[in-house]
C-alpha cells in the first residue's frame, strides 16, 4: 500500500519537471539556448531540491519514491527523443536508456508489487546528474552531431561516463533487489 500525502511541496516540485523539460524541449526545437538552458537548468535543480524539501518538512513518503524517479524518466524519455530528433545523441545511447528504464520498470512492478518502494540509491542519483549534466551540454552547447549512421562509440568522455553511470546504477539496483536480502540472510546462518 502507498504510504503518505500525494499533494506536497516535494512531489509538486517532482512532477514539475515534466513540465518544465517539454518548454526545454520547445525551446531547443526553436533553436533557443538561453530559454533551453533555464528550463533545463530548473528541471535539474527541481530533481536535486525535491528530496531536501521532502526531508526538511517531514514529508518523505512513499509517493515521492515513486514520483522521482517516475518524473525523471519521463523528463529523460521526452529530452532525449528530442536529442536525438536532432541528432545530438546518438542511437545506442539512447537505446540503452530505453531498455534500462524498460527493465526497472518491469521489474519493479513484479518485484514490489504491494511492498513499499525502494529509496535510491546514491548510483542511480549520480548517473541522473551526470546524465542531466551531459544531456543540458549536448542540448546548449553540443559538441558534436551525429552522422546518419552513428558508430558505437560516436560520443565524448561525458556521454560515455553518463552510461557508464547508467549501466551501473542498474547492475546496483538489480543486485539490491534480487541478491542483497538472500546474501544477507547466508551470511548471518
Amino acid at each position: 500500500m502507498i504510504k503518505g500525502r500525494f499533494f506536497t511541496i516535494a512531489n509538486i516540485l517532482s512532477l514539475l519537471r515534466i513540465p518544465l523539460t517539454i518548454l526545454a524541449c520547445f525551446a531547443l526545437t526553436q533553436e533557443n539556448r538561453l530559454l533551453t538552458f533555464v528550463f533545463m537548468a530548473l528541471a535539474i535543480l527541481s530533481d536535486a531540491f525535491d528530496g531536501i524539501v521532502a526531508r526538511a518538512t517531514d514529508t518523505v513518503s512513499d509517493w515521492g519514491k515513486i514520483l522521482d524517479p517516475f518524473a525523471d524518466k519521463i523528463a529523460f524519455l521526452i529530452f532525449a527523443v528530442s536529442l536525438l530528433l536532432l541528432k545530438l545523441v546518438p542511437v545506442w545511447m539512447f537505446a540503452v536508456l530505453i531498455i534500462r528504464d524498460l527493465l526497472i520498470f518491469v521489474g519493479g512492478l513484479i518485484i514490489y508489487r504491494g511492498k513499499r518502494p525502494p529509496s535510491a540509491n546514491i548510483w542511480g542519483k549520480l548517473s541522473t546528474l551526470f546524465l542531466s549534466l551531459f544531456m543540458l551540454r549536448q542540448a546548449v552547447f553540443p559538441t558534436f552531431q551525429f552522422p546518419e549512421e552513428n558508430t558505437l562509440w560516436n560520443t565524448d568522455l561525458l556521454g560515455l561516463f553518463s552510461i557508464f553511470l547508467v549501466v551501473f546504477s542498474f547492475v546496483v539496483y538489480v543486485y539490491d533487489a534480487f541478491f542483497k536480502d538472500r546474501l544477507e540472510v547466508t551470511n548471518e546462518t
